[in-house]
């Protein structure tokens, strides 16, 4: 729909919502007489609006606060059967969820807390074990575990894998996702999602949420195959026909209430990476019904017009999952992972051309030792730097006013800036090597920059001061040339064959 129709489609929308049910048809008979494209856009968002009910309106919990077990929280050291909880994690739509020591096999686990009512009702509960054994059967270390259902007395408890780490709704808050960690990510979420996919299992409210990023650099998907079972938990929520999911990550299919299969997850998942890579949902408006709305008619801004960096190969990728029709998307998540792999794939070569053929198998030994050197060059480079700063000091003294202190200033402020990104990158190998690729990637150029400048000045500084001190002057002359050799020649090499040499 072009401007001017949308504008049209939601005028007549608000003024449908504002009336009783029964005049609705007689209404959008007079106001749609002679557009029927008008008209079925508007019952499509009248079904959409109607079918969502309190769901999109309220959090699940809010909703069905009444089926929650335990309203308040248990207390640390609580027993559950053989799991003593330390704190809850969170509430939804099938219960409470608490962090707890599983007693039987000495690790921690989530387990949740599920609605009194299934557990007395027979039909409830043995589906229930069904959809619990699939999701168990689920296998991936990109997919937290399910470990099993317990049955005490007559309470369900669903016990799962506790996954430490930041989601990716507090990573996207955090800042600006580099473009390497991006696709990365991306690569690890369509794995696991072919992984489920393969075996019959959608996942069907995939959000930042509900993926989680751990300390050395795994992505992890919670609650697959756990959606489906809250449709066992509450009808009037996530029942046949009704809308299951989180409105702003819903597939255009599951905003109507149709039957989806792994290609709602797809729209998901091009959702969640846009919102990655952009910072900002492409669908969120300032209402649950807006949202919809957006979802069903708006084609999102493509990533290269808000990310400064050249996304062509991402913006493709994600624009085909999130075209409108099922149809249109990859008619296999395995197709998807393709796609991510050969992006991430050229992205590398891109960030580190290789110079001549060389072996992507090094044995660990080869790995250790290239590792060490380039380390050991961030140090000696680093060390340089600082040492330089009293010559600097005293030969800024020796030049016409004002360039003596602009050599000074110069040489403090690339030496500086240069010696603080190379302890970064030193400090993220040695506490955080899983994310050591991305960080020095980030770096390199900015680091280059500061050895530019700061040879610059040492050269330009020997010019000035050669005649009346000329052992100073070869002192600035060596350094700089040093410099420059060292940032163009001896750093690239290092880095190729500490990075590439451990590339799979």
């Amino acid at each position: 729909m072009n401007p001017a129709d949308w504008a049209r489609a939601r005028e007549v929308f608000d003024a449908v919502l504002a009336r009783d049910p029964a005049e609705r048809s007689a209404f959008l008979d007079e106001a749609c007489a002679d557009n029927g494209a008008l008209r079925a856009e508007i019952e499509s968002l009248l079904a959409a609006h109607d079918g969502a009910g309190d769901f999109i309106e309220r959090p699940a919990f809010e909703a069905a606060a009444h089926l929650l077990v335990n309203q308040d929280p248990l207390l640390d050291g609580h027993s559950i059967g053989p799991y003593i909880v330390r704190h809850e994690i969170g509430r939804g739509g099938m219960g409470v969820v608490y962090l707890a020591d599983d007693t039987r096999l000495s690790r921690r686990v989530a387990p949740k807390v599920l609605a009194p009512a299934v557990g007395r009702d027979a039909v409830r509960r043995e589906r229930l074990r069904r959809e619990a054994r699939a999701a168990a059967a689920l296998s991936h270390p990109g997919i937290a575990t399910v470990y099993a259902l317990e049955e005490i007395g007559d309470d369900l408890y669903l016990a799962c894998e506790y996954v430490p780490g930041q989601t990716l709704r507090t990573l996207i808050e955090s800042g600006p996702v580099p473009l390497a960690q991006a696709v990365d990510i991306a690569v690890q979420l369509s794995r696991a999602l072919a992984a489920a996919h393969a075996q019959g299992i959608v996942h069907r409210d995939l959000k930042p949420e509900n993926v989680v990023r751990t300390a050395t650099g795994t992505t992890k998907v919670l609650d697959f195959g756990i959606a489906r079972m809250d449709s066992l938990v509450s009808g009037r929520l996530t029942g046949d026909g009704e809308i299951l999911g989180t409105p702003a990550y819903m597939a255009p299919e599951q905003v109507r209430g149709e039957d989806v299969d792994f290609r709602a997850d797809l729209f998901s998942f091009g959702v969640l990476v846009h919102e990655i890579v952009s910072g900002s949902n492409p669908f969120e408006a300032g209402s649950p019904t807006a949202t919809v709305a957006r979802i069903l008619e708006v084609d999102p801004q493509p990533l290269s017009q808000t990310f400064p960096t050249d996304v062509t190969g991402l913006d493709r990728i994600v624009a085909i999952c999130l075209r409108k029709q099922p149809s249109d998307r990859y008619g296999s998540t395995f197709d998807l992972v393709a796609d991510l792999e050969r992006l991430q794939t050229e992205l590398k070569e891109a960030t580190w051309p290789p110079l001549g053929r060389r072996s992507n198998h090094a044995p660990p030994a080869v790995r250790s030792t290239a590792l060490w050197w380039w380390q050991l060059h961030q140090g000696v480079v680093s060390t340089i730097y600082v040492l330089m700063m009293y010559p600097a000091w005293r030969v800024r003294a020796w030049l016409p006013s004002p360039w003596g202190l602009a050599f000074l200033l110069a040489a403090l402020a690339s030496a500086a800036a240069a010696t603080t990104l190379r302890l970064h990158v030193w400090f993220t190998a040695r506490s955080y090597p899983s994310e050591l690729s991305v960080e020095h990637a980030r770096a390199r150029p900015w680091v280059r920059r500061c050895d530019v400048a700061f040879a610059a000045s040492q050269l330009l500084a020997a010019l000035g001061i050669g005649n009346r001190h000329p052992a100073f002057a070869m002192l600035f002359v060596t350094v700089g040339v040093a410099t420059a050799i060292a940032s163009f020649v001896i750093e690239p090499t290092a880095a190729r064959a500490a990075f590439e040499s451990s590339a799979p």
